[in-house]
């Protein structure tokens, strides 16, 4: 009786083990259907759900929606998926794709983010944004301080002296009301810098007198994320 019972439940551990594993890899198909709303449609739930393992199929899909220009939301989406289910073996094959000639501001943008937010999983790593900062590519340049403010990177304040020279140069202040400027996502962080620090990047961006400039302003005086700027 007792050899039954640990046969029975043995088969259940194993059969609730392939079930937890089949439901876990549920959007394999749609990854690898080749169809961009199926790849968008997964790519979001794996993003939502936070869902691991899926990094090679991810990977595939994306190589396969970068031949496609105008499919920048899922390529969006699989990028923002690779970051937030920390792909970090990916990063290289990221930094592969900067070298292509990508016409979509927001795929740009979107991979620069994905880069700079897996970089600093673990320890904090600024070389790629300090990269970034120096290209003068006002996307790549935003994606990077995106990176900083989804992960919540309080500057030092010799690093935040740097970034601060950076972005607010000319070149990344450009069409400031068509597009989120490199120093907005810094802006947005400062919630959670030192008062010196964060009275610096708000004097510095009442110029503009945006009023989405402004909330972000308000929020951060405030000393809350007011969650202004969202992607993910």
């Amino acid at each position: 009786m007792s050899e039954v019972l640990f046969i029975t439940e043995s088969w259940k551990k194993n059969w609730q083990a392939d079930e937890i594993k089949e439901f876990e890899m549920d959007y394999v198909d749609e990854l690898t259907s080749g169809r961009t709303p199926l790849v968008k449609k997964a790519a979001k739930k794996i993003l939502r759900g936070r869902l691991k393992g899926y990094g090679p199929f991810l990977h595939q899909a994306l190589e396969g929606e970068m031949e496609k220009p105008k499919s920048w939301e899922s390529q969006m989406y699989l990028l923002y998926a690779m970051a937030a289910t920390d792909c970090t073996e990916e990063i290289p094959y990221l930094k592969s794709l900067l070298l292509r000639d990508i016409p979509t501001p927001v795929t740009y943008r979107s991979l620069a983010v994905a880069i700079a937010y897996l970089e600093n999983l673990e320890t904090e790593n600024l070389s790629f944004v300090y990269e970034s900062l120096e290209s003068n590519n006002l996307l790549q340049a935003a994606g990077a301080c995106a990176a900083l403010y989804l992960r919540k990177i309080v500057l030092k304040d010799d690093d935040f002296e740097k970034v601060m020279t950076f972005i607010t140069k000319d070149v990344y202040l450009e069409n400031i009301r068509g597009t989120i400027a490199p120093f907005m996502f810094i802006l947005a962080a400062s919630y959670l810098y030192p008062e010196e620090n964060r009275q610096k990047i708000v004097d510095f961006s009442r110029q503009f007198n945006e009023v989405h400039i402004n909330t972000i302003i308000e929020d951060v005086s405030k000393g809350k994320d007011g969650r202004r700027i969202r992607l993910f």
